[in-house]
């Protein structure tokens, strides 16, 4: 049965639950492209839009879609399904979806199930308006789910430009409000050291690159050694506290090679001052380095690296940069596969038409921000990121306890109705 009728917003906090549920971190090495969890979450999506009178397209597990509306044209929203690991230090169940003083704890309810399934609901209201008054709508609208937001790479948006029409202009719900018109660029160094005199025997830290990690355990020859830390979004590392760096520091002096170089070259340093590469914009500010991962793998100690630097950078530049800090410490830099900065102008139409949304709900009059985060406004052209985050409010993203609160659901689809109207009007 197709639903004609407005979702309200109790069935809509009961299909985010079920969303929730889905435990969807994205994983390489099962049968699905991107393993089983963000299938059936993409699955479970694609079958909400079909209810909901959608056109869907689910292109082999790789990427998929779900439009309403007539025209040449598409307005894109894109969005994300997969999400970080929970980790630990939650006090609600991290896949439960719960209900609890005025909010819904769970991962993905601020980064990005949450945003996107509200804007798709925002979407449908805009469609039905159209049919009500006997219109057509003068374009489509269409949400690209994205599978591998977090994880990268972004294999999946890469197959939808390759094969899809292209989307004319649209939004991310994936960042903060009034709206984002600069992110800096992403680097993610891999750094390797043979094992053999290095020190140490094993060691494990983290569960993504780009989330600051809460544990970490290295075993030398003198014993092993544990450390606990707190969890924050990788481009934010000063929120956070850094278990590797922790259990680096808990480490003898005489602990070897490796100790002694990751306390020269990144020991609690968020900056990327100890590497040569500090710098700053007045756009974006400082560019700001995470040590996410720690891992012993196929005879080498491997370290990886979250950068997120300045738009007024060379990505190649702040690689050779560390390459040559790093190589008389016995560490192998890995090719790099850096992801664009954006730098959007304030003025343009799409802007505009976007901030004029979000003024007309709140009465806020802000600028558009810089942000360090990295939304997929950097996967198409003409793609702004526009909220879901209230100026002044917690964002829990990639930490423990993430929610949305429940006064926001509403106010979030009004604001992206009124969005998709304004540029069904452009």
């Amino acid at each position: 049965m197709i639903i004609k009728e407005r979702i309200n917003t109790e069935e809509l906090l009961k299909f985010l639950q079920e969303l929730l549920a889905i435990e969807s971190v994205a994983r390489r090495d099962q049968e699905k492209p991107f393993g089983t969890g963000v299938a059936q979450a993409l699955d479970y999506t694609l079958s909400l839009c079909q209810r909901m009178g959608f056109h869907t397209k689910n292109a082999d597990g790789l990427y998929g879609y779900a439009e309403i509306g007539e025209g040449a044209e598409i307005i894109g929203c894109l969005g994300h399904l997969d999400v970080v690991p929970a980790g630990d230090g939650w006090h609600y169940p991290p896949y439960a979806g719960t209900i609890d003083g005025g909010r819904l704890y769970g991962r993905g309810t601020i980064d990005d199930k949450g945003p996107t399934l509200i804007a798709l609901f925002a979407a449908h209201d805009v469609a039905q308006a159209y049919e009500r008054a006997g219109k057509p709508m003068p374009r489509r609208i269409r949400f690209i789910f994205g599978q591998t937001e977090e994880s990268g790479p972004w294999d999946d948006m890469a197959a939808y430009v390759a094969h899809e029409e292209p989307v004319r202009f649209g939004f991310t719900p994936d960042a903060d409000f009034p709206a984002i018109y600069c992110e800096k660029g992403i680097l993610r160094l891999h750094l390797t050291m043979p094992l053999t005199d290095s020190g140490i025997l094993d060691a494990k830290g983290g569960t993504v690159v780009n989330m600051v990690p809460d544990a970490c355990t290295v075993t030398t020859a003198a014993g092993t050694y544990q450390a606990a830390g707190k969890c924050a979004h990788g481009s934010t590392p000063w929120r956070g506290e850094n278990a590797i760096d922790r259990a680096m520091e808990q480490l003898p002096a005489e602990s070897g090679p490796f100790a002694a170089a990751y306390r020269a070259l990144f020991g609690s340093d968020v900056y990327g001052k100890k590497l040569g590469i500090a710098m700053t914009s007045p756009d974006s500010g400082p560019l700001s380095m995470n040590v996410g991962l720690l891992r012993v793998e196929d005879g080498l100690i491997r370290l990886s690296v979250d950068i997120r630097h300045p738009e007024t950078a060379a990505a190649d530049h702040i690689a050779e940069t560390v390459r040559r800090a790093v190589e008389p410490y016995g560490f192998t830099l890995a090719p790099i596969h850096p992801e664009k900065s954006v730098y959007q102008d304030k003025n343009g139409p799409v802007m505009q038409s976007l901030l004029a949304a979000y003024r007309q709900e709140t009465g806020d009059l802000s600028a558009p921000l810089a942000i360090g985060g990295g939304t997929y406004a950097k996967a198409m052209e003409n793609i702004i990121a526009f909220g879901s985050v209230f100026p002044g409010e917690e964002s829990r993203e990639h930490q423990a306890d993430e929610y949305i609160a429940l006064d926001n659901i509403e106010r979030l689809r009004r604001i992206y109705a009124q969005a998709f109207q304004n540029l069904l009007a452009l």
